[in-house]
């Protein structure tokens, strides 16, 4: 049985230093409360879920003097492995990005430390409950709700928002839900019809999924990158390569098991529990329960895949190549609609500035420095992918831009798309970004010159020279606008017309600093200069909640839209002591999160 016996420094700090008000004030427990559960309380926790609830000891602990927590491994493997999120996914309390737990204990040399900061849990859940049935987790969650303990959910923590981590929190871990079985005929709820489908467990990453599914020579929606979890990227809508021809991940669920903060176990499907059914698919990540299951159409795996490209860039530091850039990256936005609408999709990726990507000859302060196309195609040619990149490229001022065409080719699509778990290594850094969804309207039916004026507002950055980037994803288009409305869920309306999910990458964030006064800076920044250009571009359009901004003053109408009351009612139903809190989350605005002292009160 697990052992609580060793009671590190920051928990006896915790007691002398938190309000001794914070009941009053209705916060969620917290060790300095009279409330907090005592030692022998945890450990009769321990014994009811046999013995799967773990101390959370910080993984870089081994890298401060007297390793702390008493973690295992050491020190150098923890920092030649902190910026891949596979190594975050490996331990029970860590996230990809530190700075949402407060920079509580990272490795010194990494985004984040400071030599006078230590190690602490901090930001860090103070439990973290290693589940391996949901009988577990139901009876944690209920433990935890009945003591007014915050609730948090971690699959992978691959979380650009920061909602798997929270101060004083019981976390729930379902990384050991990873069975996955194919259902050739399964009968979908309430009908006398069948479908292909896979059911996988919530603790399964996309590389785990992909790879089983080529097995069963099928393919689903899913994320790119291989380190995603399936819960927080379903939940929250999830797009990927093959978005743009069969709709958001959350489109292909058929059914769901959730656990509640109660402690209920839902089957959630067309026929049952179709509030809770409806809210999980598209606004669920860490605010209405634990999803263990999901129940997912599958589909025929393309026969080939066709990629290709160019990237453009000015040929001289004149303001006739100034223009002439932002001309054509101006006329390739305007062509992405009817680029996808013929089956195409990708990025298109533009750097300025010291962001900028630099190529032989290049002036070094070149005003818009470098875009790169990148385009797929499925069951196509190389030769129709040539004829395409030709066409859009020969609309281009080739005197004042310089362009390359990207060597074209063709492969299996498993070939292209066979996962590589090691190759995100953009963890342990600090990101923070906005983000909208823009389809015909805010691309091809503005004047051009409009359009130019959108693309250099929204690419300025808060540091003097120091460069932004804006990524168009092509993940919507007819994928997304042609999933039958019994579907959709509750993802942003705006995904139904939306062609890119573009992101806007110009804050820098100090990551050395207090992390809640630099997320309130780089907050404050987006707020002021550009959430008012998307409020201009696209004013009745909105965001993604998994790649936007969580800080947004505007985060209701970003991340919900008109399904916001619906979604309030439901979360007021299923999470009545709000457990859940997650930024920007349904009904956030009734509590406040202080990441200093950790606590989280009623506002």
């Amino acid at each position: 049985m697990l052992s609580f016996l060793h009671v590190e420094v920051f928990y006896l700090l915790a007691l002398a230093a938190l309000p001794a008000t914070c009941v009053t004030q209705h916060c969620k427990a917290s060790p300095g409360d009279s409330t907090w559960p005592s030692i022998n309380e945890w450990n009769s926790l321990n014994q009811s879920i046999h013995g799967t609830l773990i101390r959370t000891a910080p993984a870089a602990s081994p890298c401060y003097p007297g390793n702390p927590f008493g973690a295992p491994g050491n020190c150098p493997t923890v920092k030649d492995h902190w910026s891949y999120a596979a190594y975050h996914a490996m331990w029970p309390e860590s996230v990809d990005y530190s700075i949402y737990a407060n920079n509580s204990c990272v490795p010194p040399g990494v985004d984040g430390y400071s030599t006078d900061k230590g190690c602490s849990i901090g930001g860090l859940p103070q439990y973290i409950v290693n589940a391996t049935t949901e009988q577990h987790i139901a009876t944690a969650m209920k433990w935890a709700s009945d003591r007014n303990i915050r609730i948090t959910v971690k699959g992978t923590g691959h979380d650009l928002g920061g909602r798997s981590t929270g101060a004083y929190a019981l976390s729930i871990w379902t990384h050991n839900f990873k069975h996955i079985e194919r259902k050739s005929n399964w009968r979908l709820p309430g009908t006398n019809t069948t479908a292909d489908v896979v059911v996988c467990g919530s603790g399964n990453n996309w590389g785990s999924v992909y790879t089983a599914v080529h097995k069963m020579n099928r393919t689903v929606v899913g994320g790119e990158d291989a380190t995603v979890g399936l819960g927080g990227l379903i939940q929250n809508g999830g797009h990927g390569l093959l978005s743009s021809h069969y709709g958001l991940a959350s489109d292909q669920v058929y059914q769901l098991t959730m656990i509640t903060s109660e402690g209920e176990r839902l089957v959630a499907n067309d026929i049952q529990n179709q509030d809770i059914f409806w809210a999980i698919r598209g606004a669920g990540g860490g605010q209405y329960g634990v999803v263990t299951e999901f129940v997912m159409r599958t589909h025929p795996v393309p026969e080939n895949v066709v990629a290709g490209g160019f990237s453009f860039y000015p040929s001289q530091n004149s303001n006739a190549s100034e223009i002439a850039s932002w001309t054509a990256l101006a006329e390739v936005a305007a062509h992405i609609p009817d680029l996808m609408d013929i089956g195409y999709t990708g990025t298109v990726m533009v750097r300025t500035e010291k962001k900028a990507i630099s190529y032989p000859g290049q002036e070094e302060e070149s005003y818009i420095s470098s875009a790169i196309i990148s385009l797929t195609g499925f069951n196509i040619t190389v030769q129709r992918m040539n004829d395409t990149l030709n066409k859009l490229v020969a609309q281009f001022d080739s005197e004042h831009v310089n362009i390359n065409i990207q060597a074209l080719s063709s492969k299996s699509y498993w070939s292209s798309t066979k996962p590589n778990p090691m190759a995100s290594a953009s963890a342990g850094a600090v990101s923070l970004m906005t983000s909208r969804l823009l389809g015909r309207r805010e691309l091809c039916d503005i004047p051009k010159e409009r359009l130019v004026t959108y693309l250099q507002e929204i690419m300025v950055s808060n540091k003097p020279n120091g460069g932004s980037m804006l990524l168009f994803g092509l993940q919507g288009g007819k994928g997304t606008a042609h999933v039958p409305k019994s579907r959709h869920g509750s993802v942003h309306p705006a995904w139904r017309s939306a062609y890119t999910h573009t992101m806007a990458y110009g804050v820098s964030v100090n990551a050395t600093g207090d992390p809640s006064q630099s997320l309130k800076a780089g907050a404050d920044w987006l707020n002021a200069a550009l959430e008012p250009v998307w409020q201009k571009w696209a004013p009745e359009s909105g965001s993604y909640m998994n790649e936007g901004n969580p800080f947004s003053s505007n985060w209701k109408h970003d991340f919900y839209g008109d399904n916001y009351d619906r979604l309030l009612e439901i979360k007021h139903k299923y999470d009545p002591q709000g457990s859940l809190f997650v930024w920007s989350g349904v009904g956030s605005d009734e509590w406040n999160y202080d990441l200093n002292s950790g606590l989280l009160c009623r506002v």
